[in-house]
């Protein structure tokens, strides 16, 4: 896996706000966490709309299904989640 500077500025060439079309700058992009193979990563382009990003290496090796179960759980957690990051990541 390449490290993280080399993810920001693929990131940068890559991503732009889907709002209003603008690229992101280096410090509009920040690493929200990494763990299990998975890259989360939030943007806040200057005109401040704000955009989360889940994504997820894949090795080699097989991969297991993610279960109906799992969907549904996430789908239910980030339907309830309020927005406040700083309160989520200090459980």
């Amino acid at each position: 896996m390449p490290n993280l500077h080399e993810i920001i500025k693929q990131i940068q060439k890559d991503l732009y706000c889907p709002v209003c079309g603008k690229n992101y700058e280096i410090g509009e992009i920040k690493i929200r966490g990494l763990f299990d193979h998975t890259l989360i990563v939030q943007t806040i382009c200057d005109n401040g709309h704000i955009t989360l990003f889940i994504t997820i290496f894949q090795t080699k090796e097989k991969v297991s299904s993610i279960s109906t179960n799992y969907v549904l759980d996430l789908s239910n957690t980030l339907e309830k989640f309020d927005g406040d990051f700083q309160k989520l990541w200090t459980r």
